[in-house]
């Protein structure tokens, strides 16, 4: 399992981003709540379509858990189609991450 979470700045103190395709980062952990990586979500502002983009960049990175504060309709939709399950939380990435690991 890896799991991604949105979040508003790159690291674990940084709070939960409300809108999970638009999140200025991804901070992405093993099941053991390890951190991998961070990503900056190259499509937290882009005009359009940010939802199917920030879906596919997830998936490449072999996301299977995404947990944000808000998730749009059609974002849900990408993620599903891509086999990420989606949780929606809100709070300290940190505190998250323990909670989801547990």
């Amino acid at each position: 399992m890896k799991i991604a979470i949105a979040a508003m700045a790159p690291d674990v103190n940084s709070g939960i981003a409300k809108h999970s395709a638009r999140a200025p980062f991804y901070l992405l952990f093993d099941e053991h709540g390890e951190m991998l990586e961070v990503v900056s979500n190259p499509f937290a502002e882009v005009d359009r379509g940010a939802a199917p983009q920030a879906a596919l960049l997830l998936a490449d990175k072999g996301v299977t858990l995404l947990a944000a504060g808000d998730f749009g309709h059609r974002f849900v939709s990408e993620l599903e189609e891509r086999g990420i399950d989606h949780i929606q939380r809100s709070g300290q990435v940190s505190d998250i991450v323990r909670q989801l690991v547990a």
